[in-house]
């Protein structure tokens, strides 16, 4: 039997300013960031447990953990091994497709190994690089283009084994002690690691479909060009447009002669007010986006108030000459707006430079 077990208790200081610092808290499609993961391996296996500090929703199992690291929740789920022959152990940060976690599976099954370890190819100089010998895992190597992609399946014994061990020495006792195949996926994948990579991880998570809930009020002069996504108790007031991909919230208002476009997800009973536009952007829950402002490649936390008028500058570069990308935490960006904390408040008329926030 397989255990799935979704890590979620990950701390970092960069998403204090959203989530109090757990990562995979944060909101992003309507649903936490850990979420999209687990909802992948609850569709394959039928359970899920997620490691976190607080409760999880009715359908899956919460894993507490009293620590804020990857180990700690190893060292959480090895109090389950005693119920499983393999855990599979899931990175709630990572957005990824369901055949990846599948792969694991059937990796370990037809090479008759042990279990098996995600990879994902890579030119960052970022992240635990797989070493590989013959198809199974030989360790760690700095000089390998492979990274680990956030998703294990081990014996269940390997679960003291990996108890208060970083994931590289993790990675050098696994290769050691069993035969673990390494699954090389080339498909959809990203790990958010900062909050600025939330604006990027957008344009994974959007709607492929257009959906509006029967419960969503939308004005018969509004626009909507899909796909998008709108929950129900939204409403979308006279002469809104609303251009795809885009996701729209449970009790979301979309203020008269706004436009919302290009990757925006504005989540549960955030209010967008009239003349305002949104692109690229997540605005979270229940924060406000006052009339006429801009909203472009930004990040706005929960209950955040952008008062009427402001601008966000997402251009980093520009002039006469075309866009060259600059380096902003090791990624090469073209257009980055602004981060604005929960609770924030930002003064009408404010014109917020690239990478406000952010940098």
């Amino acid at each position: 039997m397989i255990l799935p077990i979704v890590i979620a208790n990950e701390y970092s200081e960069s998403f204090k300013p959203l989530t109090g610092g757990y990562k995979a808290l944060v909101k992003l499609g309507g649903k936490p960031l850990y979420r999209h993961m687990a909802d992948l391996v609850f569709r394959i296996f039928g359970k899920a447990y997620i490691a976190v500090k607080d409760g999880v929703e009715e359908k899956y199992s919460a894993l507490e953990v009293a620590g804020d690291t990857i180990s700690d929740a190893i060292t959480a789920a090895s109090s389950l091994s005693t119920t499983a022959d393999r855990l599979l152990i899931a990175d709630g940060t990572v957005i990824t497709e369901s055949d990846a976690i599948r792969a694991l599976v059937e990796t370990a099954a037809s090479a008759g190994a042990d279990g098996a370890v995600l990879a994902v190819p890579t030119r960052t100089k970022e992240g635990i690089f797989v070493s590989i010998s013959g198809g199974y895992l030989a360790g760690v190597s700095e000089e390998s283009q492979l990274a680990y992609g956030g998703a294990m399946l081990v014996p269940a014994q390997a679960a003291k084994l990996l108890e208060g061990s970083s994931l590289s020495s993790a990675f050098a006792s696994l290769a050691a002690r069993f035969k673990i195949g390494v699954v090389v996926w080339g498909g959809k994948w990203f790990k958010v690691e900062e909050p600025l990579d939330l604006v990027e991880a957008l344009e994974l998570v959007m709607p492929d479909a257009t959906y509006i809930s029967a419960k969503a009020k939308i004005s018969p002069t509004a626009v909507i060009e899909g796909p998008v996504h709108i929950e129900e108790g939204a409403v979308v007031d006279h002469y809104a447009v609303i251009k795809g991909p885009a996701y729209i919230g449970k009790d979301a208002f979309i203020g008269a002669h706004t436009l919302i476009r290009n990757f925006s997800d504005i989540e549960e009973g955030a209010v967008v007010g009239s003349s305002a536009e949104i692109t690229h952007s997540l605005v979270g829950p229940r924060s406000t986006v006052g009339r006429g402002s801009f909203i472009s490649y930004s990040v706005i936390g929960e209950g955040a108030v952008v008062e009427p008028g402001v601008l966000t500058k997402s251009v980093l570069r520009g002039g006469r000459a075309r866009l060259k990308p600059i380096e902003v935490k090791s990624r090469e960006l073209y257009k980055l707006g602004a981060l604005i904390g929960r609770g924030a408040r930002v003064e009408a008329g404010t014109v917020l430079e690239p990478g406000a926030g952010f940098l």
